[in-house]
């Protein structure tokens, strides 16, 4: 008995000093946050191995029986930095994740990509993933995977290819400030962003983050609506070669290869990815051709991360510009709607309809698609950077950048009367070319020659242009980031930019002919015009080229502070703006003495008796004063986390912004306006969120008064000083006042199901009804408390995720709009035309579903990927963009004209990565 109890203790003794634990984790990449595959894992005890383990496909790895004690984990791979992590074994089961990679990368993209952190930065945000992006693209325009968010709302317009636009709370894309890696892209002349210019973007692109609001963006941005910070890979991570055939709706094809070196030994990084797309459009016409090219650089020496990067897409593609009354569409949709007249001739030519096209006949009898009107650009970016880390509390970060663009937009020349139909409503380009070929005179026909220029060449009646938009576009920021102690951090930096737009009009193609005479502007020099020579404008006969030239100085300043629960920051910035204009005139003229006598292009002039042979054609220029204009912000936030799961923030700020070019500048007669003034911002938000391990909620509810909107592009008024003399001016005064609440929740019900949920209520309305005297022209308008148009105020979203195999998943999401106003100009609500403070009509209500799936099988050291996406499965009509009175003056369907959205489309993609 007494030898049976000394082994029972000894046993106890034994298992109590001997005890051990399991521990177990995933590994997952920094910047991807995808599973890391085949990391090795090791668990240290005073520099002895006491177990190790490789993470699998799903990055999970277990390490059993490690006896109770303090350990070092050490976690390494191929391509990322080795992490060591100090941990304790005091239980069974230990967990431990561990993150991958880039920890400087990551710090340079919170400094540079003004990105906003979770709990701690307190701003309504929403942040689109790599998986989302990956899953629910699809070959959409980039704008549209964010209609799900709170207080977006995008359309693809006439649906040409990267001719989509974006809302934020009812601010449209000019108030809405763009950012790729910290750089702004907002066009410097409009504020306009041009989606199709950054096709491809998406498959380098780690995350797309909307702040929306004033945001926390540190620079001084166009950001009333919010902020879009689009954030790109870095070449930290896993080495990753990725290759991909997507084809879809309009027999798009789509070809892209990738390359990411991950972090080799002697610090260089490379990024590589290009693309190649064509099709020809869910819309008749709409044919689209496009590349996409990328490179980054990266090298990682002492404590900098230095790169150099540059990408680009040359585009073209068909556009469908005019929208149409309904019935032009579908008369019986209009019918319904309240429409009781209609055109018979001209109704139900269908959704895909697209009056901007044609058949032209080649001389050896095929017939090419030609669109009439087309899009074509190419805006290559170049981005150097430099990110410091001096030391543990201060980092320094500086980029260069250079933007380069070429292309416009193509037409037929004077088009309203020159361009003929067949009868099925297509471009007769047959007719076009017959017609500049070939003349009928006293019923005989001739070739289209003109004695008084060339009997042997051909005269084009009919032509087309291209409105060149060129631009160089200069930048650079410098900004620093302090760690002055554990509870304060301050930030500051420069801002500037250069930007020169030239305009002008090309001639594009003859369509027969040999020579072209601008014949339509009597004051027009009589040359014989060839393809690339530069049509000049009726009221500027001479008129060689435009140039519209802004710079931009700005600076800003931040403090932070973070201590327990709470989090807060104010910022200032400021801004300063020149804006120059020049219009360049090339003609040839003769002196007599300090006398101008001849202004033209002839090569002889009579004068004075005699015959004189006039100079070359000299370049002269015409310029504006330059125009100064100096605005700022000022904004404060502050976020309390009243619990481990529960956060409440708040942030106000005030903007004074700068107008856009077009409204100091008018680009038609080179002149500076009158009554040029800032845009006044005040805006207020409060928010809450909770946070669980399968429930997420973000409510907040906001409020934006906006003033002194003024009227796009001025107006012409009598100049006081001279009333047979006409001058631009800008009518001031229009305010708008737009608050709401947004709600969005998450809630994972296990690892396979995902449910996500999204309500946006807006309450958007123009504030104004005042007479207004400009320089002694009275304006009255009246749209007191009537709703801004153009974006649907109200919106709704759900979706189900399902995993229905370890590497399968199945997505559905339906997104309703709602109470969704036609676009209008509130300037045109006057009380002497009886339409003061009257409602434009309301686009009928409408939702959509899209189906995504996909499947991945996976082999040693790669993967095979299948996806399908299917947008609008429930092949619904529904009108997408709309403006007030474009057909009548009622205010109702009748009147309006309409883009009706896309019907079904689908996308297939095959990838294969190793």
């Amino acid at each position: 008995m007494k030898t049976i109890l000394s082994l029972f203790f000894l046993t106890i003794t034994c298992s109590i000093f001997s005890q051990s634990g399991n521990l177990s984790g995933k590994i997952v990449d920094n910047a991807t946050k995808q599973p890391v595959v085949g990391a090795r894992v090791i668990m240290y005890e005073n520099n002895e191995i006491k177990g190790q383990a490789r993470s699998d496909f799903d990055g999970m790895y277990r390490i059993n029986d490690l006896a109770y004690g303090n350990y070092t984990l050490t976690v390494a791979m191929i391509s990322f930095d080795t992490v060591r992590i100090q941990i304790s074994i005091d239980q069974t089961e230990v967990s431990q994740d561990v993150l991958l990679g880039g920890s400087q990368e990551l710090e340079e993209v919170k400094v540079i990509g003004n990105i906003a952190q979770d709990r701690k930065t307190p701003v309504a945000v929403s942040t689109l993933g790599k998986k989302e992006l990956t899953e629910e693209l699809g070959s959409q325009d980039l704008p549209m995977i964010l209609n799900s968010k709170p207080g977006v709302h995008a359309t693809q317009q006439g649906g040409g290819d990267g001719d989509a636009r974006i809302t934020i709370r009812g601010f449209d894309q000019r108030n809405v400030g763009v950012m790729i890696d910290g750089v702004p892209v907002n066009d410097m002349e409009n504020g306009w962003v041009y989606w199709s210019n950054w096709f491809g973007l998406d498959d380098i692109t780690q995350q797309i983050q909307v702040q929306r609001g004033l945001g926390a963006t540190k620079l001084a941005m166009p950001s009333v609506g919010g902020t879009m910070n689009i954030i790109t890979d870095n070449t930290a991570g896993k080495r990753e070669i990725k290759a991909e055939q997507e084809y879809g709706s309009g027999t798009f094809l789509r070809t892209s290869l990738s390359y990411k070196s991950g972090t080799l030994k002697n610090g260089w990084g490379v990024l590589f990815s290009g693309s190649y797309k064509q099709g020809n459009g869910w819309v008749d016409g709409l044919n689209t051709q496009g590349a996409f090219y990328y490179l980054k650089v990266q090298k990682k020496w002492k404590n900098h991360v230095t790169s150099l990067s540059g990408f680009g897409a040359p585009q073209q593609h068909g556009q469908r510009s005019f929208n149409q009354p309904i019935a032009y569409w579908n008369a019986d949709r209009a019918y319904g709607l309240g429409v009781t007249s209609v055109d018979s001739s001209n109704i139900d030519h269908g959704t895909r309809f697209n009056q901007h096209w044609g058949y032209l006949t080649n001389e050896d009898g095929t017939r090419t698609l030609k669109n009439e009107r087309r899009n074509f650009y190419h805006k290559p970016q170049i981005t150097l950077k430099d990110f410091w880390k001096v030391n543990d509390k201060l980092s320094w970060s500086n980029m260069a950048y250079v933007s380069i663009g070429r292309g416009g937009g193509e037409r037929i020349f004077n088009s309203s009367s020159a361009i003929l139909f067949d009868s099925t409503g297509q471009v007769d380009w047959d007719q076009m070319v017959y017609n500049n070929k070939w003349k009928v005179l006293f019923g005989n026909t001739y070739p289209t020659t003109d004695f008084a220029y060339d009997s042997t060449l051909l005269k084009s009646s009919v032509v087309s242009s291209a409105s060149m938009n060129n631009h160089f576009w200069v930048g650079g920021i410098s900004q620093f980031d302090l760690k002055v102690n554990s509870k304060w951090n301050v930030s500051g930096g420069l801002d500037y930019r250069y930007y020169k737009g030239t305009h002008y009009t090309e001639l594009t193609d003859l369509l027969g002919g040999d020579y072209f005479i601008n014949e339509a502007n009597q004051n027009a020099p009589t040359t014989m015009m060839k393809v690339g020579d530069k049509i000049a404008r009726e009221d500027l006969p001479y008129q060689n080229h435009r140039d519209a030239i802004m710079q931009w100085m700005g600076g800003f300043g931040q403090a932070e502070y973070s201590h327990g629960r709470w989090t807060a920051f104010v910022n200032a910035s400021s801004v300063v703006n020149n804006y120059l204009g020049i219009d360049y005139f090339k003609k040839k003229e003769l002196h007599d003495g300090d006398t101008v006598i001849y202004v033209g292009y002839s090569d002889t002039v009579e004068y004075n008796g005699k015959t004189y042979t006039t100079d070359s054609p000299e370049l002269i220029y015409s310029q504006t004063e330059t125009v100064w204009k100096a605005g700022y912000t000022i904004k404060a936030g502050a976020n309390l986390n009243v619990s481990d799961r529960s956060n409440v923030f708040m942030n106000l700020g005030y903007l004074s912004r700068t107008p856009q070019f077009s409204n100091v500048i008018d680009n038609n007669t080179n002149t500076v306006f009158e009554e040029i003034l800032n845009e006044k911002i005040y805006a207020f938000e409060v928010g809450y969120g909770y946070r669980s391990k399968k429930f997420s909620l973000n409510s907040n509810g906001y409020f934006t008064f906006w003033q002194n909107k003024p009227f796009p592009f001025g107006v012409s008024i009598p100049n006081p000083l001279d009333p047979l003399e006409f001058v631009r001016a800008n009518v001031n005064g229009m305010d708008a006042l737009h608050m709401g609440i947004e709600f969005d929740a998450a809630y994972n019900a296990s690892k396979k199901l995902t449910f996500e949920g999204m309500i946006s209520i807006g309450d958007w309305t123009w504030q104004s009804s005042e007479q207004i005297d400009v320089l002694g022209t009275v304006f009255e308008f009246d749209a007191k408390g009537v709703h801004v148009g153009d974006a649907a105020q109200s919106t709704y979203a759900a979706s189900v995720r399902y995993s229905f195999l370890k590497s399968g998943y199945v997505k559905i999401k339906y997104t309703y709009f709602d109470r969704y106003f036609s676009n209008f100009d509130p300037f045109s609500l006057t009380p002497s035309s009886g339409n003061g403070g009257r409602e434009s009509w309301k686009i009928p209500s409408y939702g959509l579903m899209s189906v995504h799936a996909g499947y991945r099988v996976r082999f040693e050291k790669s993967s095979l990927h299948f996806k399908a996406n299917v947008f609008n499965a429930l092949n619904s009509w529904y009108i997408s963009d709309a403006r007030n009175n474009q057909n009548g003056s009622d205010f109702d369907a009748q009147s309006a004209g309409v883009f009706v959205g896309q019907g079904l489309t689908f996308n297939l993609s095959l990838g294969f990565e190793f």
